[in-house]
């Protein structure tokens, strides 16, 4: 199988349940790719994109969404770059009221070994550990 990866509305389809011969397709291309040991890949912006389509467009809550996107990111034959950078920003998503992108961003740079943010939102910042926030 060449590298592939996953858009969003796939991701949606699985999660809202809206349509049952898409869903169909859409499990049966991920068992396919996992019964290949090949991998699908969301990419660090589909990620993102199906938080703030969750959230903005289907109204589910914060529990609801950490749960739906761990069981993605559990799911055998999906991969992403960075999972446990994903990991990090939900929970903090969840338990600290941080919006998704700033966790991701606070957990990601810190990754890459970045311990400074400048910015002027701080209070999102301000509560992801290890993280020191200043202004301009």
């Amino acid at each position: 199988m060449s590298k592939a990866f996953l858009d969003t509305n796939i991701i949606l389809r699985l999660l809202i349940k809206d349509d049952e011969v898409k869903i169909k397709s859409c499990l049966e291309l991920i068992k396919n790719a996992n019964e290949r040991e090949a991998s699908l890949y969301l990419l660090p912006v589909t990620i993102l994109e199906i938080v703030w389509v969750l959230e903005k467009v289907y109204k589910y809550s914060r529990q609801n969404i950490v749960e739906l996107v761990g069981a993605i990111l559990n799911t055998p034959g999906i991969k992403t770059e960075s999972e446990e950078v994903f990991r990090k920003a939900l929970s903090d998503y969840e338990t600290k009221g941080i919006k998704f992108a700033d966790a991701v961003m606070g957990h990601w740079g810190m990754e890459k070994g970045f311990t400074t943010v400048y910015t002027y939102d701080e209070k999102d910042f301000k509560k992801i550990e290890g993280l020191e926030v200043k202004k301009p």
